[in-house]
């Protein structure tokens, strides 16, 4: 089997067993026919190999692609979905089968997203930073930060966390009972965990360094 054959199968079939998947779940998520899977799934030495359309809407639904340099030298990257205050309400309120649904269909639909070099839950997810309450630790309004859920990664004294206060995405220091900005905003104070839900645990920043102006 050549090197590209190998990479798209190890990666099918890693996305699979990690996310329970058949072929037929995928691709119905991903909206692509699942003999275009089955068939080399069955025979990955002589079936035919999915399509560049086929391969790219799987990804955009996996949240990963396949490796075809050396995973030693480029670690493997994952996408997560840039959310929206009003989706990320949304998503709280959903249990964890439906939770990693609407990540992955966020994914699908072609909105923003995030790459991390890491590996991440099936319901991690970006949102932007609205204020300056971490800007004194180096994360600054409008950086996207990447989440994995409490009930993922349960925070941890000291770790960063992101609540939803006031319809404004904060980042704050986890010292239970409270949370701590780390600020030069002196309007940043102390909260109560009791008084901003927690989001999730921050795991990743990123940042575009300069804007690009629209073209006229």
């Amino acid at each position: 089997m050549d090197d590209t054959r190998r990479a798209i199968l190890r990666w099918m079939t890693g996305v699979m067993e990690a996310r329970d998947w058949s072929a037929g779940t995928w691709a119905r998520m991903a909206g692509v026919t699942p003999t275009n899977l089955t068939r080399f799934l069955r025979d990955p030495q002589n079936g035919s190999v999915p399509g560049a359309d086929t391969i790219g809407r799987l990804a955009r639904v996996a949240g990963s692609e396949p490796r075809f340099l050396d995973e030693a030298a480029y670690p493997p990257v994952h996408r997560v979905p840039l959310l929206s205050l009003e989706q990320v309400k949304e998503l709280r309120t959903l249990g964890r089968r439906a939770g990693e649904s609407f990540v992955a269909t966020a994914l699908r639909d072609g909105g923003p997203s995030v790459a991390v070099d890491a590996q991440v839950s099936r319901r991690a997810y970006a949102m932007r930073i609205g204020s300056r309450s971490l800007n004194a630790a180096g994360v600054l309004p409008d950086d996207c930060v990447v989440l994995e859920p409490a009930d993922e990664l349960p925070p941890r004294e000291g770790d960063v966390v992101i609540t939803l206060c006031d319809d404004t995405v904060c980042g704050y220091r986890f010292f239970p009972p409270m949370l701590l900005p780390v600020s030069t905003d002196p309007d940043c104070r102390p909260t109560h965990i009791d008084r901003a839900p927690v989001a999730g645990v921050a795991v990743h920043v990123a940042r575009a360094l300069r804007v690009k102006e629209a073209l006229s």
